[in-house]
């Protein structure tokens, strides 16, 4: 899911293509299994088993992750973890988050790693940032090797001169690592996204006597766009939330075995029950529109603008009452998408419009979007996501228009509908 259009570095490793995955147990219960997988959905009122870091964890009743949904996911729940007390973090993404054990992991054995992220967090006005933060997994190595005033011991205790040989070659093999998981993503205030990758403990890192830690950061997008490995000058110390945190094992899919006629048991023995065996999710690369394709669906015209998001262009068959709905499908609802933007000059004119709806997902509405739609007396926003609304967008609607919104969004909504030139008699609700 790419609701943002965050650009800050290219990942550092690529999310690795997985044949399938193993059916994790718990049900959701904040306790990892003896071989650290776990699938914490923090319902039973439990914060996981998550290192401290300094950090603080809560649970936060009322606000839970939609993410799932952009998956097919049945979402369920009203509780979620918060993630404070960041300030006691001493690196700029390493250590002023939740962090996870990994050294309890089997090595050589590959484990998808996924989490919902979110944030409430204002714009740093003062530092130039807007609502959007910068969200990733890492994992952590920390340095197998100790010092001894100026000797070096290694994992195994020896202890070797610094300046030896044997002294280098330990630093090179036994040093801290860092690795990131999967892709860095962005996130706007009050919206989820989801970081998904796969991980594998090398034996040769399991041997390692330090630690090996999963940590989930987030971080100001202050080098949006600058290329790799940039200093950020700002460290991030604001709260964030994170839902559904699972650790499951991967596992190859396996062609199905030749049908055979079925084993029949003795006349004298009753036939063996056996417990059911669980098909393996395999993950299947889904086909999908280009961008920029076109379709008309219920009196609108959509375009394509990514993997999963589409634009609302213009009128197809104008009417009085314009829906602008969370989501749009495609092809005889084949493809479905996220209707993230309104483009310029989209409804720019049309008098017919009487009331509008703008869905959840929506993030930006271009210039002139709704510009002398002069009847329009009746705009509901559902999204609590909008950054930005273009000059004039609302310029010659109603003079007793009412805008009813989000009641968290309701001061934020009615600085950026002024500054679009809606009229000054405007109510808000």
């Amino acid at each position: 899911m790419k609701k943002n259009g965050l650009r800050i570095f290219a990942a550092s490793a690529a999310v690795c293509l997985m044949a399938g995955l193993v059916a994790i147990g718990n049900g959701g219960a904040a306790k990892a299994d003896a071989n650290g997988t776990c699938d914490y959905t923090f319902e039973d009122g439990n914060v996981g088993e998550f290192n401290s870091n300094g950090v603080a964890f809560s649970i936060e009743e009322g606000l839970n992750s939609n993410a799932g949904a952009e998956f097919g996911e049945n979402v369920t729940g009203n509780n979620c973890l918060k993630v404070s007390n960041r300030a006691k973090g001493t690196d700029w993404w390493e250590r002023n988050g939740a962090c996870y054990d990994l050294k309890k992991l089997t090595p050589g054995v590959t484990y998808k790693i996924s989490v919902d992220v979110s944030h409430e967090n204002d714009a740093v006005e003062d530092k130039g940032y807007g609502v959007q933060r910068a969200f990733k997994m890492g994992v952590y190595f920390s340095k197998g090797y100790q010092t001894s005033g100026s000797d070096i011991v290694a994992a195994d205790g020896k202890k070797y001169a610094s300046d030896s040989e044997e002294a280098k070659q330990v630093k090179e093999t036994q040093n801290a690592m860092y690795n990131q998981i999967g892709s860095l993503k962005g996130a706007e205030k009050g919206t989820w996204e989801r970081l998904e990758g796969t991980f594998t403990v090398k034996d040769d890192e399991a041997s390692l006597a330090g630690n090996c830690y999963l940590f989930i950061f987030m971080a100001y997008p202050e080098k949006a766009g600058q290329g790799n490995n940039v200093s950020y000058s700002d460290k991030n110390t604001e709260d964030y939330f994170i839902d559904n945190f699972r650790v499951a094992e991967v596992v190859k899919a396996t062609e199905a075995p030749a049908t055979q006629a079925p084993t029949v048991a003795p006349a004298t023995q009753a036939p063996a029950v056996q417990a059911p065996v669980q098909t393996p999710f395999v993950a299947v690369d889904e086909p999908e529109l280009e961008v920029g394709y076109e379709e008309a669906v219920k009196g609108i015209t959509y375009k394509v603008t990514g993997k999963d998001t589409v634009a609302v262009v213009e009128f197809d068959e104008p009417k009085s009452k314009l829906n602008i709905p969370a989501t749009i499908s495609f092809e005889d609802d084949e493809f479905t998408y996220k209707v993230t933007a309104i483009n310029a000059n989209a409804f720019k004119g049309e008098s017919d419009i009487k009331s509008v709806t703008i869905g959840a997902n929506v993030a930006t509405i271009g210039k002139n979007a709704f510009s002398g739609c002069k009847s329009l007396k009746t705009v509901t926003i559902k999204s609590k996501a909008i950054k930005s609304i273009g000059k004039k967008a609302f310029k010659g609607t109603a003079k007793k228009i009412t805008v009813k919104s989000p009641k968290a969004k309701k001061a934020a909504y009615k600085k950026l509908l002024k500054k679009a030139g809606i009229s000054k008699k405007a109510k808000f609700k």
